[in-house]
């Protein structure tokens, strides 16, 4: 994996960002007192889609981190790790940059997957 694919806090061990995404996604669900089915319900999504999410196997679009954040009424940063009372803004700019560089990589690896694709096709 790539060192951008990792991010760390005080007491906490390096882990990937679709990991740490999904847990808090499951902490904020469930302290909104909501089900998996109910709150894929509300983000349109199937209930083994938001699992998948949670557990970090696969990482939501920008457009569904927005409907999560909206749903749990939270702040999207605070999805990837963010503090609730206080807001570390050097931390949450490094994050920025470390799932910018992230999404990057995997628009690449898409691109590059697609070209493959079209090469083959012709």
């Amino acid at each position: 994996m790539h060192r951008y694919n990792y991010i760390m806090s005080e007491n906490q061990e390096a882990e990937s960002i679709p990991k740490l995404f999904g847990k808090n996604v499951q902490k904020y669900r469930k302290k909104a007192g909501l089900t998996q089915e109910q709150l894929s319900l509300k983000l349109q999504i199937s209930q083994k889609h938001l699992s998948i999410i949670e557990t970090g196997t696969q990482f939501a679009s920008a457009q569904l981190i927005a409907k999560i954040s909206s749903a749990l009424d939270v702040p999207p940063a605070m999805l990837f790790g963010g503090y609730e009372h206080e807001v570390n803004y050097e931390q949450a700019n490094a994050t920025a940059l470390l799932l910018e560089k992230f999404i990057q990589s995997q628009l690449s690896l898409i691109h590059t997957r697609l070209s493959i694709i079209e090469s083959k096709l012709k």
